[in-house]
């Protein structure tokens, strides 16, 4: 007889489920998880799953969540044979991403999920909750939890997510506005796996053979917006004091203007320029193409807060650490 495999599943946000009844449940506090989790018997018939409570339904997820979900994975590394991570769909990609720069080529794999929805004030939610209620028969977290603990003992080659029918990279998850099921795609249709009658895991995934490096600080201390050509900057001195880096969504067409160059030149903080397709050139900056914009942030939010047990920083960003570039 096959060992069932074990699953240590961790809750931090966007946990909220029907029951028979049609009442949302959630996770508000440590009390609320058994009565949550009998809702999904059918989860325990798949595998011996234990439950870790990171943090409240309507807790902001943050960086130092992020740091907590790492350490409780990496505490347990040894005890389970894959990680699940349910938490909340509107941070969900930074959740996995901060995950993987903490975590890096982790050898058991690690899926984030979610709910449809997040919070426990239903009110502003009741007519999205109505329609999905009519047309999925819950708000979504049930099934992605069935099919991302049926995968989760497979080797991925990085943190990944599972939303509706796809199975996602982190590295290369982006919002899909026009879904219905499927709220997330990837930025280039590449697919580690899709739901068609089961799970079905893309082959020959490539998966590192480096080892883990394990870091426990990611930075809350990084600015970022996106430059409007024509617009300017208006940063005081005493706001950019509370930054230890700059990161900046620029025009991949028009180079940045001369005025805007010499503030950042002034500013004595490590700015990144950012656009997915290319970006211009500029002096004392470091430039970032061929990631989501997801990951530049992540990216250089974990680089900042490790800046001193790594390399020279620019050369760490040109670095493809977790797989960011898209070739």
């Amino acid at each position: 007889m096959n060992k069932k495999k074990k699953i240590l599943l961790l809750l931090a946000g966007g946990t909220c489920i029907l029951d028979k009844q049609g009442h949302i449940l959630s996770v508000a506090n440590r009390s609320d998880v058994y009565p949550w989790q009998k809702q999904m018997p059918e989860l325990n018939i798949l595998a011996d799953i234990e439950t870790e409570f990171i943090c409240a339904e309507d807790d902001v997820i943050e960086p130092k969540v992020w740091q907590e979900i790492a350490r409780c994975i990496d505490d347990n590394f040894l005890d389970y044979d894959g990680f699940v991570v349910v938490s909340k769909i509107d941070q969900l990609i930074n959740s996995a991403l901060a995950t993987n720069f903490l975590l890096q080529h982790y050898h058991k794999s690690v899926i984030f999920t979610a709910s449809q929805i997040s919070g426990t004030s239903f009110s502003d939610k009741k007519t999205i909750i109505n329609k999905l209620a009519d047309k999925h028969g819950g708000l979504g977290l049930r099934a992605n939890l069935i099919n991302a603990i049926q995968i989760v003992d497979e080797p991925l080659p990085e943190t990944a997510i599972l939303f509706g029918t796809r199975l996602i990279p982190a590295t290369r998850a982006i919002f899909d506005n026009k879904g219905d099921v499927n709220l997330f795609s990837s930025i280039d249709d590449n697919y580690w796996g899709k739901v068609d009658f089961g799970m079905n895991l893309k082959s020959g995934l490539e998966i590192s053979l480096q080892g883990a490096e394990i870091y426990r600080d990611i930075s809350t201390r990084v600015l970022s917006f996106e430059d409007i050509p024509g617009v300017a900057w208006n940063f005081d001195r005493s706001v950019l004091e509370k930054y230890q880096a700059v990161l900046i969504q620029v025009s991949p067409y028009q180079a940045l203007e001369l005025t805007k160059q010499k503030q950042l030149s002034k500013w004595g903080l490590p700015v990144v320029l950012y656009n997915y397709r290319a970006v211009p050139n500029v002096e004392g900056a470091m430039s970032l193409s061929d990631c989501t914009y997801n990951s530049a942030l992540l990216k250089t939010m974990w680089a900042i807060a490790n800046k001193k047990k790594l390399p020279e920083l620019a050369k760490v960003m040109q670095q493809n650490i977790i797989g960011e570039f898209i070739k």
